[in-house]
């Protein structure tokens, strides 16, 4: 590995450092030319030209009030000749209104080693600091509209709003861009603008002033690098984590970053200060790129710690970064960074099937794709435990917002949660398909598991094979399978040194379980920052030690006798032998529990009903029946009851007890159900058959208490946004104290009174107690408390999402 220059600020006058930044910055657009394809290359040369001009005949216009002009513009042929190649008119008009922007900038990988035909194109639209939130909205909505054009060109551009001085004060910040999908909010600030000064490339408009002790009436100045909060490195670790769920090679790469500058705290050794060395010794080579600088910093860290492993894992993560594929010398002989990656790839003494197999990544099956998520997973949360720990021992920014934090913290749980109940997403990562012609159940007696693998038939092909996934029951394997988009109608099923019968059952299975498990769902921050509910339920019957299968009645006369298949015929049978609960929640997690016994079904049923009761009216519940005989009798029963609970549930006031009678073999059970839920109990028999009919209203309940007037109703409404496994703060501000109701992970209740505290000193608190102690416990990573504010509207006590406007509740997240 080259040796990277000492990092040493020497004073440079501004004219050459100002030419030596036009330098590196003609060289990047150099670079883009060359990687990016020659179509697209004209595409990107537009990019400000429609930010210049706001005409009616151009991509991106929404309306003539909308704020265009870039500070230093100038038209030339170069943005004409792109008008002629993407067919656009050209306007070479110059405006007589202030311009709105100081500057127009892609950042990212654009023009580096890490940019390939998958990468996007990340522009910074610096505003003028007079422009205002209608302004600015009218401009989201034209970039909105331009994201929309270029991505009919298989383009794709994402527009970020930056204020000029919103890197410099703070109190700006509240009109900056909140968390979303391609918004990091608060959660990152300076290391952001730190991967923009080492990263970016200007377009048009203002030079910027990125390098140590930069002046310049001329220059764009958003702020020095000098004092980064240490607890940001916490923030950005989340983002990069959230970022890492649909590509996590790259937020590898940058989460592994953070930790490489987090153990160089309080010394400041940025990637940025080494890119301004190469440029003062005028090294402007393939080694002045920010993304192999990145590596290399990584590397000589790893190496440091004689971490070969990981190591091994990023020089994959990058190589597939870089998306050059070295087995096809045809394909790369004009690639600019062909040569250099070579050398590498030669050093780190790979051979040329380790290269053929990452060239063909787009191709790889569900084995494959699985050991490699495995690799990422574990290198993740090492580097996230790492940062943790590092940020425990300092106080949060008061910048960061702990309410986006937690919904950071929130959609990781889901993902990184190693609960045995969780059917956890196999990312596809390159791979253009993942169905499996062949899949194969086997079960462990030593381990008491099932075990999924592809393309075997056998027992003695398992020998050195790795499981695609590991559960307790076959509905958890067959459901993982089918959920990761592993299995088509055409997929063949086989029980390993099992019957045939146990091979046709599966295959019926994953084929009833099809138009069910793949059932797309948005989560929105609304859902994030609330209880989860139940979005989908699938309620599989008897899928082991069938009693139908004994059963030597006629279908035909269970019909005719509308009978009951829980307590059927003289004996009294009850045709359920297990009951397997497969749910897909508002946080957007698949879950498989099993139930079995005599009270498999009514344990089943307390277990559905919290999640139905905050249900809404998407949600939905279906059954599959894995039976030998009654099938369709106990799809139809089974579907009814449970549409029969769901009502029910829903219906319960806060003061009401609701009844539903059922018989279940020899016995009848009352289900009782209120606004906690329900419990089931024995009921003295009765001589008439039982029928489902509408629950009955049992019992009057008086209203719970907590305290005096006025917070009577208070356990009620808590009661509907308790999570089993979440710790929730349920906060409400009195004149001069804090009433404090803590529900904690394991459901239980508490009520103080604080004095002299506020609810936003609370919240930083218990957010900063989470961050100093969850590092000791893997579970509780990404597991940070929720708060919520009670406020009393209209006479009535409502429960409100903390910190999170009402405005921002729908976007998808």
């Amino acid at each position: 590995m080259e040796s990277l220059p000492v990092i040493q600020h020497e004073h440079v006058e501004h004219s050459s450092a100002v030419m030596c930044a036009e330098k590196l910055n003609t060289l990047r657009l150099q670079r883009v030319q060359l990687t990016l394809p020659e179509f697209q290359y004209q595409l990107f040369l537009l990019i400000p030209y429609f930010l210049q001009v706001n005409h009616n005949q151009l991509p991106g216009y929404s309306d003539a009030s909308t704020p265009y002009g870039i500070c230093q513009f100038s038209f030339n042929a170069t943005i004409k000749h792109a008008c002629q190649i993407a067919d656009i008119e050209y306007f070479p008009m110059v405006s007589a209104q202030p311009y709105a922007f100081e500057g127009v900038y892609a950042m990212g990988s654009s023009s580096s080693f890490g940019q390939n035909l998958n990468s996007d194109v990340d522009i910074w639209l610096v505003h003028h600091r007079s422009l205002n939130s209608v302004d600015l909205k009218l401009i989201t909505s034209k970039t909105a509209r331009l994201t929309a054009w270029f991505a009919q060109f298989d383009f794709e551009v994402n527009f970020y709003l930056i204020h000029p001085n919103q890197f410099q004060e703070c109190d700006l910040y509240d009109n900056c861009q909140p968390l979303g999908e391609e918004h990091s909010g608060s959660a990152q600030h300076w290391l952001l603008l730190e991967e923009f000064y080492r990263t970016h490339i200007r377009l048009a408009g203002k030079s910027v002033a990125w390098w140590p002790d930069a002046q310049g009436d001329n220059l764009l100045f958003l702020g020095t690098l000098d004092n980064i909060p240490a607890s940001e490195y916490f923030g950005a670790s989340l983002w990069q984590l959230y970022k890492g769920l649909n590509k996590p090679h790259k937020a590898l790469l940058k989460v592994l970053l953070l930790e490489v500058y987090a153990s160089d705290y309080p010394q400041k050794h940025m990637i940025t200060d080494t890119i301004w060395q190469y440029c003062l010794a005028g090294n402007f080579s393939d080694d002045n790129d920010a993304y192999l600088i990145l590596y290399q910093r990584i590397e000589a860290y790893l190496l440091s710690r004689r971490e070969v492993r990981r190591l091994e894992i990023v020089r994959r993560c990058f190589y597939l970064k870089c998306g050059i594929a070295l087995s096809d010398p045809q394909l790369v002989q004009n690639d600019w960074r062909a040569k250099k990656l070579a050398q590498l790839t030669l050093d780190w003494r790979w051979p040329s099937s380790l290269l053929t197999t990452l060239d063909n990544a787009n191709t790889w099956h569900s084995g494959q794709l699985q050991w490699f998520n495995q690799q990422l997973n574990e290198l993740l949360l090492t580097s996230y435990k790492n940062l943790l720990q590092f940020a425990s021992k300092h106080e949060l920014s008061d910048r960061m917002r702990v309410e986006e934090l937690g919904l950071l913290a929130r959609k990781l749980h889901g993902f990184f949660n190693d609960d045995p109940h969780i059917l956890p997403t196999l990312n596809p990562l390159w791979s253009q398909g993942v169905n499996e012609p062949v899949l194969s159940v086997w079960y462990s007696k030593k381990k008491s598991q099932y075990q999924l693998f592809r393309e075997i038939t056998s027992a003695k092909q398992l020998i050195g094979q790795q499981a695609l996934f590991v559960g307790k029951t076959m509905v958890d394997v067959v459901a993982w399978a089918v959920m990761n988009d592993l299995v088509t109608p055409k997929t063949r099923w086989f029980g390993i040194e099992r019957s045939k019968a146990y091979s046709t059952k599966l295959a019926r299975l994953g084929n009833a379980l099809l138009p069910h498990v793949n059932h797309c769902f948005e989560v929105t921050k609304r859902h994030l920052c609330q209880s989860w509910f139940y979005q989908r339920v699938i309620v599989v019957a008897n899928m082991d030690d069938d009693p139908t299968v004994a059963w030597t009645g006629q279908e035909i006369m269970v019909d005719y006798m509308n009978g009951d298949i829980l307590s059927l015929g003289r004996d009294k049978q009850n045709m359920l032998s297990s009951i397997d609960i497969i749910s897909l929640n508002s946080w957007g997690e698949w879950h498989c529990h099993r139930f079995e016994g005599e009270m498999a079904l009514l344990d089943a049923i307390s277990f559905l009903v919290l999640g139905l009761k905050r249900a809404n009216d998407k949600s939905h519940i279906s059954v599959v029946s894995c039976s030998a005989k009654l099938s369709k009798q106990i799809s139809d029963q089974l579907t009814q009851l449970l549409n029969l609970c769901y009502q029910t549930i829903q219906s319960v006031t806060d003061s009401q007890t609701l009844l539903i009678e059922l018989n279940l073999a020899d016995k009848k059970y009352g289900l009782h159900f209120n606004s906690l839920g329900m419990v089931y109990k024995p009921l003295i028999a009765q001589k008439a058959v039982f029928h489902y009919n509408h629950p009955r209203l049992v019992t009057h309940l008086p209203r719970p208490e907590l305290n005096n007037e006025p917070f009577a109703t208070v356990p009620t409404i808590i009661q509907r946004y308790i999570s089993h496994g979440a710790k929730q703060f349920f906060l409400r501000q009195l004149k001069q104290k804090l009433e404090v109701i803590l529900v904690d992970e394991n459901n239980n209740l508490s009520h103080t009174v604080l004095d002299k505290m506020t609810i936003t000193q609370l919240v930083s608190q218990q957010s900063m107690h989470f961050v100093k102690n969850s590092h000791q416990h893997q579970q509780a990573f990404f597991n940070m408390p929720q708060f919520f504010h009670l406020v009393r509207k209209d006479g009535v006590l409502l429960v409100e999402p903390f910190g999170v406007t009402e405005d921002e509740m729908g976007s998808a997240f």
